[in-house]
């Protein structure tokens, strides 16, 4: 008897599931009775069988009919899952895609990348604002601070860049953003817009 459940364990099989599935179904708007249906989903999708019974889901876990009818249409408006009608055999037939939450997840990451972009940026910006009024002894003044702005949104300098030019700026005792700004320029005539590539540029140079 005890063989016979052991076989039955090892043959039942195992469910994959993408791991940043299991780490951002929250984000995701989901909870984790929708997490135990896709997981469901999921399992008898692996088997081949892509459009279970609500009675068989309700089985595997645990919840009523209901529940999981009420749960499938809240994950296709959140846009995990999709119900999709294909042709099969010259007949058509009801299916649940899975793929969607993985276009989601795509989504959710890149925009955390570009937050954490931006706020690093902003971070980056306003450390700038400090080194530039500690060497100039003094405040910047808004269109200053819009200037520095432009460099970075329209100019498409680098922060690190302009920080070379303040250093450029203060060791020629030159204390103002006009300064600066001919350095810029300058080194963009010369197709530098970087950091390393100014220094890749000075190492040409030999200084």
């Amino acid at each position: 008897m005890e063989d016979e459940l052991f076989n039955e364990f090892v043959e039942s099989g195992s469910t994959s599931i993408n791991n940043l599935v299991l780490q951002n179904y929250h984000n995701l708007g989901m909870t984790e009775k929708d997490l135990i249906v896709y997981l469901a989903l999921s399992m008898y999708a692996q088997k081949g069988v892509t459009f279970p019974m609500a009675k068989d889901l309700a089985k595997d876990t645990g919840m009523d009919e209901a529940s999981i009818y009420t749960i499938i249409q809240g994950l296709i408006k959140l846009g995990v899952i999709e119900l999709k009608t294909i042709m099969d055999h010259h007949q058509q037939r009801d299916i649940y895609s899975l793929t969607p939450i993985y276009h989601r997840i795509k989504n959710l990451l890149q925009q955390e990348q570009e937050s954490n972009q931006q706020n690093r940026l902003m971070s980056e910006t306003e450390e700038l604002f400090r080194k530039i009024e500690v060497e100039f002894g003094r405040p910047l003044s808004p269109i200053e601070q819009e200037q520095i702005h432009q460099w970075i949104d329209d100019d498409h300098y680098s922060v690190e860049l302009i920080d070379l030019a303040l250093r450029e700026a203060v060791l020629n005792q030159a204390y103002s953003l006009k300064y600066m700004d001919r350095i810029l320029i300058s080194w963009e005539k010369s197709n530098i817009k970087t950091a390393e590539q100014l220094q890749d540029r000075r190492k040409k140079l030999g200084y």
